[in-house]
């Protein structure tokens, strides 16, 4: 028997079917056709009906194999913040609106107190008044967020809760877990803790693809928390770092963290524990251009080099993590920036914000306990993960399948066996490689590291 996780992302579906040992038993994805039906800037739009076609198509093709079809339950994920309006017999009454689309600022700037003082308009809730103000829909008509939406064609029917990490950007209070009074009157559906069964697999899916009488619905999450979910980290005082574009941290406290510089937020952790993070404007863009210099050169690199350049490791102005700093300009300081001793100094940049970050965690009273979970296109460069273990002093682990998928597939499981998800996780994760730090951060590292916290703000 085994575990289905599907990922709704902003370019495609993806499948992944998971044995109950945690063996990956299938992959398969399908790209959209259509990643951005708008023409107005800053608009982004996608047809639903078309994440449907797509992801009939996988499950065509991955129940085509008999094997497949030993199914115990199922679980969604999707970009945060992607909402569309919905019949109540589960029909998309127009476009969704993607995590990435900013028309409603108006909105916004009147969500404000629903959000502690702060609403962007990628955020769902803005998105839903814009809908409902500049369109028209039948009275009865429903708000979902693409997992939801996935989940109604899954069940066949529209009585469905929705999960606490989608409905974070529509206004939840994380405290309660519920709707706030002053929200406005929407047809919002009720909400659970992913990892949480909330019914089957319809019938008509069942006997179509051969399945078992009984396939769990579970509740899924948002591609961010269930990325999390798949890197391994699921205890409290455990944390993951991933490094794409941007660098990423997330981690499990049994304390609320509150910054009052919003550097660090705060979702719900579905064991009942709080999930802190936040994302910096340094990460791997920096190192886009030099991605084939760098891996043909990886080998000869060593982690006892302490280049001459300093590098703040970001290609845009601005900053959110490990400070707040909207006027914040990247600095250099080195001769070219090509060549080894600057590709070194772009990923002992990198370590420098990580550790950064996880030192203002500690300030606000976190525990960062054992080792460190990386993922992302960062967790490729060894090089880079050995400076990064050596800066922080802790051994980084890195998963076999850090994808969104994977983490759903891990609510699936915890759904079905009534588990904590930090426990599936731990019980289904594997690590691929462990990078061990050395015994004592180098001191021109160490000195370095100090000059480049003073050209930083305070």
């Amino acid at each position: 028997m085994a575990y289905l996780g599907i990922d709704l992302g902003t370019g495609g579906v993806r499948c992944l079917l998971v044995s109950e040992s945690g063996d990956i038993l299938a992959d398969h994805s399908r790209e959209l056709k259509n990643v951005n039906l708008a023409s107005v800037a800053g608009y982004s739009e996608q047809d639903a009906d078309e994440w449907i076609a797509s992801l009939d198509d996988l499950l065509c093709e991955l129940f085509s194999e008999p094997a497949n079809r030993e199914l115990n339950s199922i679980a969604v994920d999707s970009t945060s913040g992607t909402v569309l309006p919905v019949s109540p017999d589960g029909v998309a009454l127009g476009y969704a609106l993607l995590h990435n689309d900013v028309r409603a600022h108006e909105e916004a700037s009147l969500c404000g107190h629903i959000f502690d003082g702060s609403c962007s308009p990628t955020f769902s809730l803005p998105k839903i008044l814009w809908m409902q103000k500049n369109r028209t829909f039948p009275k009865d008509s429903l708000f979902l967020h693409a997992t939801d939406f996935l989940n109604v064609w899954l069940a066949g029917h529209t009585d469905l809760p929705t999960d606490s990490t989608n409905a974070m950007k529509s206004g939840l209070d994380l405290e309660s877990g519920e709707w706030p009074s002053q929200l406005p009157d929407l047809n919002l559906p009720k909400v659970v803790q992913p990892g949480q069964v909330i019914g089957s697999i319809a019938k008509k899916h069942r006997e179509r693809w051969g399945l078992a009488s009984s396939v769990k619905l579970v509740s899924g999450a948002t591609d961010s928390n269930a990325a999390f979910y798949a890197s391994g980290a699921g205890l409290p005082g455990e944390w993951s770092t991933t490094i794409g574009t941007t660098l990423a941290i997330k981690g499990v406290s049994s304390l609320k963290l509150d910054d009052p510089d919003g550097r660090i937020y705060c979702h719900r952790h579905p064991d009942g524990h709080w999930l802190p993070g936040g994302a910096s404007n340094a990460g791997g863009e920096i190192l886009r251009e030099h991605a084939k210099v760098l891996s043909t050169i990886e080998t000869s690199l060593s982690r006892k080099t302490v280049p001459v350049s300093m590098v703040y490791p970001s290609v845009r102005k601005g900053e959110r993590l490990p400070f707040s700093d909207p006027s914040f300009v990247p600095f250099f300081q080195g001769g070219q920036r090509s060549g080894s001793d600057y590709l070194l100094a772009c990923l002992e940049g990198i370590a420098f914000v990580e550790c950064m970050s996880y030192e203002l965690l500690g300030r606000l009273g976190a525990k960062v306990n054992g080792p460190i979970f990386a993922t992302g296109g960062g967790a490729s460069s060894t090089i880079g993960l050995q400076i990064r273990a050596d800066v922080l002093q802790k051994s980084f682990h890195v998963p076999a399948c850090p994808h969104s998928a994977m983490g759903a597939a891990i609510l699936a499981a915890a759904g079905h066996n009534e588990s904590k998800v930090g426990d599936v996780a731990k019980h289904l994760v594997r690590i691929k490689k462990i990078i061990e730090p050395s015994s004592a951060m180098d001191s021109r590292r160490a000195e370095k590291f100090e000059q480049f916290q003073q050209k930083c703000p305070a």
